[in-house]
């Protein structure tokens, strides 16, 4: 195909075999052909229902995990505001415990946009979003005890019996570190 003369890489495609022109080969991953679309509009309107509905679970699920995926920034957050109480490490201690509350109240508006529509009311256990409702508040709570840990660790949690009773005496420490 190529002519030996002055320009060693010039190709002659006039000469191309036409029957080679149309191999049996495989479209690659993710295309979509005119025989792919022309299909889907056959398929009809319960396929593309059933997809939304994936969709929508999958959507669920993301919203579900997304508190799970910030815990570990704000583990890191806490520990560099430090154990003493000041303003900044008991703002950093109220913003983490007040976002999960908001959240798991306005639970159903989250959740809302991922419902299907039905005429028949499912209860909870039988709605598709149960498992990624329980997820979320599960993910919530453990922001919730990250936050309590937080406190303990401040020492602003009631622990011991002196702070509830004005007649005990504070428990003393046995040793003081430097």
């Amino acid at each position: 195909m190529t002519t030996a003369t002055s320009q060693p890489w010039k190709f002659d495609f006039t000469s191309v075999d036409a029957s080679n022109s149309k191999r049996n080969v495989a479209d690659p991953p993710g295309y979509v052909g005119q025989k792919d679309i022309a299909s889907k509009g056959q398929r009809g309107g319960k396929n593309k229902e059933i997809d939304n509905e994936l969709l929508k679970a999958k959507k669920a699920w993301d919203v579900a995990l997304a508190p799970g995926k910030q815990l570990p920034m704000q583990a890191f957050m806490l520990w560099m505001s430090g154990n003493t109480v000041q303003i900044f490490s008991v703002a950093i201690t109220a913003m983490l415990m007040f976002s999960p509350i908001k959240a798991l109240m306005s639970m159903s508006q989250v959740f809302e946009r991922y419902e299907t529509v039905s005429l028949v009311k499912p209860g909870f256990m039988e709605s598709r979003l149960a498992l990624p409702k329980l997820t979320f508040v599960a993910m919530q709570v453990l922001t919730i005890l990250l936050g309590m840990w937080k406190l303990n660790s401040m020492g602003l949690l009631p622990t011991s019996h002196s702070d509830w009773l004005a007649f005990l005496d504070p428990k003393t420490s046995l040793e003081y570190g430097s």
